[in-house]
């Protein structure tokens, strides 16, 4: 704990990216496809990427009763759980709230890795560092999604949903680290192929998801050539780069940098989206903007100062 290499920001910063782009393509996808169904695709193409991948790159395949329990505990918890309570909890509440109630999962994560993991203590600087990231979300996200926040009716089941699901992806870089050692492309592939199978029967079954395929089973596959190219292109990358790919990073990020610096990336990610509206976009960007990516950037430099200074080279 004592060096952060270059090779770990570059991974977290890559996986920022990537994860940051997955919104965009969400948005697109779920104007002709369910959201259900769209999780089920994005975990099954990303398998059809990940098995062949791993037989390819002779990756040895996952062996042993507890490693598969752990990876069964990834897929629910990491996954599926998570996946489908912000599902749930969007349709009720804002984007902009839902980033202010995820931006909790670094600090969660920094909790739960005092209590299970002796190599990451909760420090001081930790502390200080994740609050300042948090309220540069505040920042960025305006007073608009703070005063868009209920405390009762379902609104509220609503917000409690996506803080469970950001407890939920705390709690998985904490089951990711404490896991066997094991191949990060098959574990990958495996641990998809399972929330795949869990998200399939709420895809397939329930109401208001999506309809039933009465010749493949699949769900989302009806009239799949009534889809359009940019759908088809969007659940392509979806699957295949911001799921498949980046679950092997973000298996690899945990294993040598530890739950607390990963969990840094849901401060990472709004500032990606930012970025990408003022590039690509035409977003005119605002005062609030810049304040709030130096709070971000700011807070991350506190709560790894000591692996950022030897990262950096910089004396002292």
């Amino acid at each position: 704990m004592a060096q952060r290499p270059m090779l770990q920001w570059v991974l977290l910063v890559a996986l920022a990216i990537i994860w940051g782009s997955s919104f965009a393509l969400t948005s697109l996808i779920v104007r002709e496809l369910s959201p259900a169904s769209t999780v089920f695709l994005r975990n099954l193409l990303a398998c059809l990427l990940l098995f062949p991948a791993a037989l390819i790159l002779r990756r040895p395949l996952a062996r042993g009763t507890r490693l598969w329990l752990f990876m069964l505990a990834m897929a629910l918890i990491g996954n599926a759980l998570p996946f489908t309570l912000i599902s749930w909890g969007q349709q009720r509440i804002d984007s902009g709230l839902a980033g202010i109630l995820m931006a909790v999962m670094p600090l969660a994560t920094a909790i739960l890795a005092h209590f299970f993991l002796p190599d990451e203590p909760l420090s001081r600087h930790k502390l200080i560092g994740f609050f300042i990231g948090f309220c540069g979300i505040l920042v960025l996200l305006g007073p608009s999604s703070i005063d868009s926040v209920s405390l009762s009716g379902e609104a509220l089941l609503a917000q409690l949903a996506v803080l469970l699901a950001a407890v939920c992806y705390g709690l998985n870089t904490i089951i990711a680290r404490r896991k066997p050692a094991s191949d990060p492309w098959s574990t990958s592939a495996s641990v998809l192929l399972m929330a795949a199978c869990m998200i399939w029967p709420l895809a397939t079954f329930t109401q208001g998801f999506s309809n039933l395929d009465h010749l493949t089973g699949l769900p989302g596959l009806n009239n799949i050539g009534d889809f359009s190219q940019q759908t088809l292109l969007a659940i392509a990358l979806l699957g295949f780069i911001c799921t498949g790919i980046a679950t092997v990073i973000y298996l690899k990020l945990v294993t040598l940098a530890g739950p607390s610096f990963v969990s840094l990336i849901n401060y990472l990610i709004p500032v990606w989206a930012v970025l990408v509206g003022v590039s690509f976009m035409n977003e005119t960007p605002r005062w609030n903007h810049l304040v709030a990516l130096l709070m971000i950037l700011g807070g991350i430099a506190v709560s790894q100062r000591r692996q950022l200074k030897t990262a950096l080279k910089i004396d002292g």
